[in-house]
């Protein structure tokens, strides 16, 4: 299934579907330790940003929206059509995000998600998301939690940050039934 990004308004947010032009403000979030926790890496040069969304941007399999506060970039919203830890072959996505740590605690995360949760059930045929967060990483699971997300199991000491081992939760979310 090829799923195109598409612009997406919320009240407060514009996303707007990832383009090479967005690498150097997305570098400028990505160094910073917290603002990237729980993702993947922080950045140490552009070119590691580069390599890390590039093959994004060309793959029909992942849609990635930068999200915006003003024309500002102050974050990145992931969508992969792949499970993250369950065995659903179809019909799946997974979910990352994150935010530049002094956008943080403002409800602009929720309100992307939400937004996002929102296009991806009403565009595409996705019938359950699914996203991973450490459980030390408070704020990002009462967001999942407050769109509705369920923490379906806990992995012991199975993401490494620094030099630091932490637990996982992973949560899920199905698409309502039709009315």
């Amino acid at each position: 299934m090829k799923i195109i990004a598409e612009r997406i308004y919320t009240p407060n947010l514009v996303l707007d579907p990832l383009t090479l032009a967005d690498m150097d403000a997305i570098f400028a979030i990505a160094r910073e330790k917290n603002s990237i926790e729980d993702f993947q890496f922080v950045a140490k040069s552009i070119d590691d940003v580069k390599t890390w969304l590039e093959p994004s941007y060309h793959d029909p399999d992942t849609m990635t929206w930068m999200i915006k506060l003003q024309k500002r970039i102050i974050g990145l919203f992931e969508v992969c059509l792949e499970a993250e830890y369950s065995d659903w072959d179809h019909d799946i996505c997974r979910i990352g995000y994150f935010l530049d740590w002094r956008e943080q605690r403002k409800g602009y995360a929720t309100e992307a998600l939400l937004a996002v949760i929102d296009w991806v059930f009403n565009n595409t045929d996705i019938k359950r998301i699914e996203a991973g967060v450490t459980c030390h990483n408070t704020p990002s699971y009462r967001i999942l939690e407050k769109a509705g997300f369920i923490c379906e199991k806990i992995v012991k000491a199975n993401w490494k940050w620094y030099n630091d081992v932490y637990d996982s939760a992973y949560y899920f979310l199905l698409k309502p039934p039709a009315e």
